[in-house]
């Protein structure tokens, strides 16, 4: 598939992508550490190194589902209102990824610029942020990074 920021200079696209991603932008990067390694969409918490993401999935898994403190931390976010996704989704607030550097991320977006998918909307970002402070599985540690950031 072409890609129309193929067609710009490197420094530029750079420039770009260092310009775009903010905490609480909707990438679609690819995940080396998924079972099996696969294109994912992830929200984008803190531009650190490495750096901090929750991941999207279409659906919640049984695994989840089954237990309350992980299942509470699933966040619906509605194709209605985000236009880049097929379907409903869920944000996994339950587990920070940290598989990726700062590095990794920005390689992506530069290589493929069309991965910045969009940006939460500020309700959505509101609800993230409600569910990280309950949230029994980030570390206290963690929490006032993304809170900080978001």
């Amino acid at each position: 598939m072409y890609e129309l920021g193929a067609c710009f200079p490197e420094q530029q696209r750079i420039d770009s992508a260092k310009r775009t991603l903010t905490p609480g932008s909707v990438l679609f990067l690819f995940c080396p550490f998924t079972q099996p390694p696969k294109e994912k969409y992830a929200l984008l918490l803190s531009l650190g190194d490495p750096t901090l993401l929750f991941l999207i999935n279409s659906r919640i898994h049984d695994y989840i589902a089954n237990r309350p403190d992980l299942a509470a931390c699933q966040l619906l976010i509605a194709q209605s209102d985000y236009e880049f996704l097929a379907h409903d989704s869920y944000i996994d607030c339950s587990r920070v990824r940290d598989d990726l550097s700062h590095k990794d991320v920005l390689d992506q977006i530069i290589a493929h610029p069309s991965r910045l998918k969009g940006t939460l909307n500020p309700t959505t970002i509101q609800d993230v942020q409600c569910i990280v402070r309950h949230a029994r599985t980030i570390s206290p540690f963690l929490k006032r990074i993304i809170l900080s950031s978001l």
